[in-house]
């Protein structure tokens, strides 16, 4: 299924729980050099934004993949993961389904959603452990047998009674053993559906079954599964994936299982969005780094290092494109020939760079004439467009180095470009063998992505959150401030992205600005605003030393994916501006205004350090 997906487009985005374990293998780039930390025994959090690649991480991790890494059987392994993904959806309820109960009271909340979570992970785990092609040996199936007697029914028991369970077990190979456990498994998750159902409608009734939790049921068995056979006798990892999905409950119980000192058998992996409820366990202490776990920014770890950031883009396209070429008797391109730049634009570019060099010995501003070069070439390229001739929207977006600076440290941004520009260029070329895509169709698709992040896309985010906002009955017109809210937010990338261009045809040192750093306090509206930004991934959140460096202060980087917009350099940005709270609620008020106050100061009066429009 995976390769018909390949082979027809190379860049279609895959969900990576339904990839086969060849072509895991095949397309993983390890993302960087703090994967160590999930691979080795601890808990550990891995927080990134949606197509960051946490998912492909985690698949990767699983056993049927580290045996082919490895070379090596899986009972050789160092350890052995399971998946449990949050939002995943099947023939039982997904665990993000589940609310708090306004029925129960607090504990009655934490000891129904500790069960809720413990049958939902032990549900997958039994499920992967069915799919895997175990070898039925009679010494095998005799352990796995004694395991599902023992261990898993007497773990089952101490949690209360099981009276509808039958304890008798047939099986002919040890699949069919892990996949009569799953079924317990989701009988009773399905049980306690129902009863969070009547609940839900005031029919509460009473709920019979057993009450699972962490340490009586979930440690010991799958603790257990390290003495079977087969399977490997090193720490297990359950990797929770989309862990923000939880809700505040699970989320606290989940915290307290991370809290207490089971790594060494039972490592606790959780990936989220920056949407992770809460960090408080359910005794009300929070779990520190790297006390209780290690955290792993993966979007912190692109902003400081770019240039990483590429490689892996680079190594992603080479693995799909070597894989599309065998699979489709096709010639392998690299990225950079597959993705062409504009040959009569980058001819310019090049003229306006050897200039540069020439002029550097009497007009350089940087250390070497290298600096110059990528500091200047390219905005001044765009700036001469933005001349008499007014022709700023002719300037292409193409370009394998391009496209990855505008994919903003996240892989899916570049692939699911790419996978549309692949469609569009075989329409064109019904038939051909497909070498390139063109700059043509490069620039047209990026743009429109562009225009439908402002446009239709954000419009869909706000729809979305105001219809999330809506199910709070604590929350006062909560739709409404939402959608203030909202357009709030598209006002102030309005504003800054008018600013950036401003700063961009400008004749100051600095003009690739694509950030804002925090010059004082920041009030709640606004920080609230910024954070909203953040979270639906038009800002990236980091830190900056302060401007009299006694500290730090947040730095916002606007998206590059919007830089067709505003018609930016997406190349690189070295600058930024320093905004104080009163500058930035100035420019959510009125954009327009900021925007014509920064151009009428002229393309030279702003302070390479501090925009001084708003004192």
């Amino acid at each position: 299924m995976t390769e018909n997906r390949i082979r027809h487009n190379p860049f279609k985005v895959l969900t990576p729980e339904h990839m086969g374990a060849q072509e895991v293998h095949a397309l993983f780039v390890q993302p960087f050099t703090e994967f160590i930390k999930l691979c080795e025994p601890g808990h550990a959090m891995l927080n990134g934004g949606r197509g960051s690649g946490k998912s492909m991480i985690f698949r990767y991790l699983l056993p049927d993949c580290q045996s082919l890494v490895h070379k090596t059987e899986i009972a050789k392994l160092d350890f052995l993961a399971f998946l449990v993904s949050i939002k995943n959806t099947g023939p039982t309820p997904s665990l993000a389904a589940f609310t708090e109960s306004e029925d129960l009271n607090a504990n009655a909340n934490y000891v129904f959603n500790e069960h809720v979570l413990t049958i939902y992970i032990a549900s997958k785990v039994y499920n992967f452990l069915s799919t895997l092609q175990i070898d039925s040996r009679p010494d095998w199936l005799d352990s796995a047998s004694h395991y599902f007697q023992s261990t898993f029914m007497e773990s089952l028991r101490a949690c209360g009674p099981i009276e509808d369970i039958s304890t008798t077990i047939n099986e002919s190979s040890v699949p069919a053993i892990f996949r009569h456990i799953t079924n317990i498994c989701d009988t009773l998750y399905r049980q306690i559906s129902q009863y969070a159902r009547r609940l839900s409608i005031r029919v509460s009734g009473r709920y019979t079954g057993p009450l699972c939790d962490y340490h009586s049921f979930l440690l010991p068995a799958i603790t257990a599964l390290r003495d079977l056979p087969f399977l490997p006798d090193g720490p297990v990892y359950l990797l929770m994936d989309d862990a923000d999905y939880l809700n505040s409950h699970q989320t606290k119980v989940l915290n307290s299982w991370i809290s207490t000192r089971t790594a060494h058998d039972v490592s606790i992996k959780v990936s989220t969005q920056f949407h992770y409820k809460s960090l408080a366990t359910i005794s009300g202490f929070p779990i520190q780094s790297p006390h209780d776990f290690q955290e792993v920014n993966i979007a912190d770890v692109y902003t400081s290092n770019r240039s990483q950031y590429f490689k892996r883009v680079e190594q992603i396209v080479t693995r799909r494109l070597s894989w599309w070429s065998r699979i489709s008797n096709n010639t392998v391109s690299t990225p950079e020939s597959f993705f062409p730049s504009d040959e009569r634009q980058e001819q310019k570019i090049e003229s306006i760079k050897n200039r540069i060099i020439a002029q550097y010995p009497y007009m350089g501003r940087g250390y070497r004439p290298a600096d110059d070069v990528t500091r200047y070439a390219r905005p001044d390229y765009i700036k001469s467009l933005a001349g008499q001739s007014k022709s700023t929207s002719t300037y292409r977006y193409a370009g394998f180095a391009q496209l990855v600076h505008i994919s903003s440290g996240l892989v899916r941004y570049f692939l699911e470009s790419a996978a549309i520009m692949y469609d569009e260029q075989v329409s064109q070329e019904p038939g051909q063998v497909l070498t390139c895509i063109s700059p043509t169709i490069q620039d047209r698709v990026i743009r429109r992505e562009a225009d439908n992040l402002l446009g239709v896309t954000f419009d869909k985010f706000s729809a979305e959150l105001q219809h999330s906002a809506l199910v709070k009955p604590d929350n006062p017109q909560p739709g409404d401030q939402t959608i203030v809210q909202m357009e709030r937010l598209r006002k102030l990338i309005h504003a800054l992205g008018g600013m950036f261009y401003v700063r961009l045809i400008s004749d100051l040192a600095e003009r690739r600005i694509f950030s804002v750093a925090i010059s004082g306090d920041l009030s709640w509206e606004v920080k609230s605003i910024l954070d909203l930004g953040v979270r639906l991934g038009f800002f990236h959140l980091t830190m900056i030393g302060n401007k009299d460096g006694t500290g730090r202060t947040p730095l916002y980087v606007l998206t590059r994916r919007l830089a067709p917009y505003f018609k930016l350099d997406p190349s690189s940005f070295a600058g930024y501006l320093r905004l104080t709270d009163k500058a930035l609620r100035e420019s959510i008020a009125s954009p327009e205004a900021v925007v014509r106050r920064a151009e009428q100061r002229g393309t030279s009066s702003w302070d390479v350090d501090q925009l001084s429009l708003f004192s």
